[in-house]
């Protein structure tokens, strides 16, 4: 019985380390949802580009590409990133690694 037992908990063990979030998989439809919604901002026209990983189950790796104005100094531009980041987290607490990238959009399908 004890035998069994311990082949349960060893397949549970297993499908659990092995689960989505370990294997460097992308957020989950509802967090990129609210990823979205959450570095749109007054500064931010839009989410141009967006991928996520997870490193660990509650860590989650974001990179995207925003647009802002032609007009944002580099000064500007930095606060409107600090600003994006810190709704971001607020929205998806586990994002915790963002690198987030500046661009004007073109409606064009190039960047700047």
């Amino acid at each position: 019985m004890t035998g069994l037992l311990l082949v349960t908990v060893s397949v549970v063990l297993v499908v659990e380390t092995t689960s989505k979030r370990l294997r460097r998989e992308a957020a989950n439809p509802p967090d990129i949802d609210a990823m979205v919604v959450a570095f749109l901002g007054p500064d931010v026209e839009r989410v141009i580009h967006l991928r996520t990983m997870h490193l660990a189950p509650e860590e989650l790796l974001v990179a995207l590409i925003i647009a802002v104005s032609r007009s944002s100094s580099g000064e500007e531009i930095a606060a409107i990133i600090d600003a994006a980041e810190t709704r971001d987290r607020a929205a998806v607490p586990i994002a915790t690694l963002m690198y987030l990238e500046p661009n004007i959009y073109s409606s064009g399908g190039t960047h700047g």
